[in-house]
């Protein structure tokens, strides 16, 4: 089996580039390439991914495509002459998804154990929700899963992560696969999950927080939060904030408010790095950051989603 793993912080490229100018049987994986799941017959290029212009409910984690995926024969066409595994997968990021999805597509023979299953379930259900699904009653299982991926969380509590070139992202999701490895064969521990997080602003149907736990989000859910703007980290003296709400049901506009902090930030269509992501979760640009406040963007909220009551208001 030749299953390669490539990591570049940050980095993003379109279907067509992907499709056309990178070497048969590769793989895209959560957000490496922008657009959604697509798939190559002809030349096996294959983008797994649930981030941009995607319905997040529909499309589910990456994980959960991974695993579905080698159900369904992926590696009947990723293979070598000999009929072995073959394909290199390419990676912007180091997050609890990227780990247990890199892990499906490295370890295949192990798709049908049960805790596998679980863990996969839980991280979907997160993922798909931005972090805000009720998960009270699998307290037990994010225990678990919070020491698998403590090194990940470790990393973004700490503000190291973004720092990190692709050996250290690397690093880290060997570590976790490490990790992986010991759940499904019964090695692993439990990590109390720590919740906390800190309110910095509270409006009617958001919240401006700061995340302080590495599971903050799950006392998010608890508190009945349902759409927020977080901040979770600075690095260059620019901060990281993601931008989520629980469904597409929640009237807090995630993608109007990706294009009003891109003009905020001064950063056109043709920007490298922007705001974006999918219709339930996303924020500033992976790599570089923000240079808004977030007193700048607690304003820009606002005025949104005051401009918004106040076409419905006479729209009714």
């Amino acid at each position: 089996m030749t299953i390669k793993l490539i990591f570049e912080p940050g980095k993003e490229v379109g279907w067509e580039e992907f499709r056309t100018s990178y070497p048969a049987m590769s793989v895209a994986l959560d957000g490496y390439c922008v657009g959604g799941p697509g798939f190559d017959e002809e030349r096996l290029i294959l983008n797994i991914d649930h981030h941009v212009r995607v319905d997040r409910i529909a499309t589910r984690s990456s994980c959960l495509q991974a695993m579905i995926h080698v159900k369904m024969g992926i590696f009947d066409g990723f293979c070598d002459e000999a009929g072995r595994p073959c394909m290199t997968v390419y990676c912007n990021g180091c997050d609890q998804d990227v780990a247990l999805a890199t892990y499906i597509l490295l370890h295949p023979e192990h798709i049908d154990r049960p805790k596998l299953r679980e863990l996969v379930r839980a991280e979907d259900l997160m993922d798909m929700s931005g972090g805000l699904y009720p998960s009270k009653q699998r307290l037990h299982l994010m225990k678990e899963l919070n020491w698998i991926m403590r090194p990940y969380t470790a990393a973004r509590a700490s503000g190291k992560l973004h720092e990190l070139d692709g050996k250290g992202m690397e690093k880290l999701v060997r570590e976790m696969h490490r990790r992986i490895k010991l759940s499904l064969f019964n090695g692993a521990k439990q990590v109390d999950v720590d919740t906390s997080f800190e309110v910095v602003a509270e409006h009617p149907g958001w919240t401006l927080v700061r995340e302080i736990g590495e599971a903050a989000r799950i006392g998010m859910a608890e508190k009945r939060i349902k759409a927020f703007v977080s901040i979770i980290g600075e690095s260059n003296g620019r901060r990281h904030y993601a931008i989520g709400r629980l469904s597409p049901f929640i009237p807090f506009p995630v993608a109007r408010l990706y294009e009003a902090l891109n003009r905020a930030e001064g950063l056109g269509p043709e920007a490298k790095h922007r705001w974006g992501g999918s219709n339930t979760i996303g924020g500033s640009p992976r790599q570089v950051g923000s240079k808004l406040t977030p007193e700048q963007i607690e304003a820009i909220v606002c005025e949104l989603l005051s401009k918004r009551r106040r076409r419905c208001s006479s729209a009714g």
